[in-house]
C-alpha cells in the first residue's frame, strides 16, 4: 500500500530533499507541497493525505496551532513534525495538538520514521526521547522561565503571537473567553512580561516561537 504525503516547509531546498529521498520508496507518494501554513491547510483539506510532514517553524503560522487546523480539515492524516530544532515546548505542544511523530531534519531515519507512523506508532526521534512510554522529550535544561508554562498556556501564546484577540483565541482553541484571559495573565506572569507584545518578544528570545 502506498501512503500519500503532503510536505509543508518554507524552505524549498528541504522540500526538494524530501522529494528526492522518497522518490525511490515505493510505499510513499508525495501528492502535495506547500511553503506556508495557509496553503498547507487548503491542500490538506482537498487532498486528505495519509501523512503530513510539517516544518516546526513556518513564517506564517506556529506548528502547534497548525496541527490543530490540519487535524480539523483532514482527520485521518497523520502529522509528523520535521524540525532542525530541539525546543522542548513547541514539540511537546505539537504532540499534544495531534502530531504523532517528531523527526530531525539532519537525521537519516526519516523513511523509517514515516513507515513506523503508518503502522500506528507514535514516533519521536531517538535522540530526543527520555522515556518512550511517556513521550517525554530531553530538549534543554530543566528549569528556566519557560519551563513553568503549561501546554494550554503555550497554545494561547502561539495563537496570541499571530495577533489574535482574546475572543479569537477562544474560538480557535475552543475555550471560554474568560479562560483565555486567565491563561494570558498566567503566561504574562511566568514570562515576566508587562503586556502581550512583550510576552511574544520574550518568547521569541527564548526560542519558544
Amino acid at each position: 500500500m502506498t501512503a500519500s504525503v503532503l510536505v509543508i516547509d518554507d524552505h524549498p531546498v528541504v522540500i526538494e530533499g524530501v522529494r528526492q529521498l522518497l522518490a525511490g520508496e515505493l510505499d510513499f507518494d508525495i501528492i502535495g507541497e506547500a511553503t506556508n501554513g495557509d496553503e498547507g491547510v487548503v491542500l490538506a483539506k482537498s487532498l486528505t493525505p495519509d501523512l503530513v510532514l510539517l516544518d516546526l517553524k513556518l513564517g506564517d503560522c506556529f506548528a502547534p496551532h497548525l496541527c490543530r487546523l490540519l487535524s480539523d480539515v483532514s482527520r485521518t492524516s497523520r502529522i509528523v513534525i520535521h524540525t532542525a530544532f530541539d525546543d522542548r515546548e513547541p514539540l511537546r505542544a505539537c504532540l499534544n495538538a495531534g502530531a504523532v511523530g517528531v523527526v530531525l531534519k539532519d537525521a537519516s531515519n526519516l523513511v523509517d520514521a514515516l513507515r513506523r507512523v503508518m503502522t500506528g506508532e507514535i514516533y519521536v526521534d531517538p535522540s530526543l526521547v527520555v522515556d518512550p512510554k511517556v513521550r517525554a522529550l530531553r530538549l534543554g535544561e530543566e528549569g528556566g522561565v519557560y519551563e513553568s508554562l503549561t501546554l494550554r498556556e503555550y497554545e494561547v501564546l502561539c495563537v496570541m503571537a499571530l495577533g489574535r484577540t482574546s475572543k479569537e483565541i477562544a474560538a480557535e482553541l475552543h475555550l471560554a473567553e474568560n479562560t483565555v484571559r486567565s491563561y494570558t495573565q498566567a503566561l504574562l506572569s511566568k514570562l515576566h512580561a508587562r503586556n502581550r507584545i512583550e510576552a511574544v518578544a520574550i518568547a521569541r528570545e527564548l526560542r519558544l516561537l
